[in-house]
């Protein structure tokens, strides 16, 4: 059996479960803050059908794929109810922010797991390429999420970050710019986004070789056709 067949199947399971727990951790932390909107919605859950919004995750990336090439899309909207927190601003922010810290404590747990597979383990072949395969899809794409997600144009959490910083007549600015928010996130990755993401890619791909020179092959190899899905 080609070890080529891993790497779609791979990729969509990491990317799947990656949003997820991305989703889980905002429902999460609101329920901790005080607001139970999300958990009554039956948002924390690891059930992938849950979190599937008929637009952002099935529509959109289709569209955009066949538009301009690249498929762009989101899991649904965690609902949250900023009224139910004793501090609003300060809940959102929190809420807002456990996304994106959960997709780089997951980063961190595939580095400790590519670490662990070609430095105490004698693979080769097709047990190389699995974990290969396997661990750099969940760094990549956690550190991306995380990454991407942070940027502070509504309605990503970057700006409910920032918001919670930002004195009261920016906070309405940042407001009033919301409802466009998703044309600004648009223009931005189809007009320079991607090769800002593009480099953190190859940052990536260099210290995996640099951790583990000995398989620079198999590691670009993989890099190549994760990248190419």
């Amino acid at each position: 059996m080609s070890e080529a067949i891993l790497y779609t199947p791979l990729f969509y399971l990491v990317l799947l479960y990656s949003a997820v727990l991305h989703e889980c951790a905002h429902a999460i932390a609101a329920y901790k803050l005080g607001d139970p909107t999300a958990y009554l919605a039956g948002r924390i859950t690891l059930n992938p059908i849950k979190h599937i919004d008929l637009v952002n995750t099935l529509i959109m990336p289709l569209v955009t794929y066949f538009i301009f090439g690249i498929p762009f899309g989101g899991a649904k909207p965690v609902p949250i109810n900023p009224y139910n927190f004793q501090n609003a601003n300060k809940g959102m922010m929190i809420s807002s922010i456990a996304g994106p810290l959960t997709n780089f404590t997951l980063a961190i747990l595939g580095f400790l797991g590519f670490l662990l597979a070609v430095k105490t383990l004698p693979l080769k072949g097709f047990a190389l390429h699995v974990n290969i395969t396997f661990f750099f899809a969940i760094i990549a794409i956690n550190i991306l999420l995380g990454v991407f997600n942070l940027i502070p144009i509504p309605p990503l959490d970057g700006s409910r970050f920032l918001r919670y910083f930002l004195p009261w007549h920016m906070k309405e600015t940042l407001d009033r710019i919301e409802p466009f928010g998703i044309m600004i996130v648009f223009a931005f990755i189809f007009m320079g986004g991607t090769v800002f993401l593009g480099k953190i890619l190859y940052g990536i791909i260099l210290l995996l070789i640099k951790i583990d020179p000995a398989h620079t092959e198999e590691i670009i190899e993989v890099a190549i056709k994760l990248l190419g899905r």
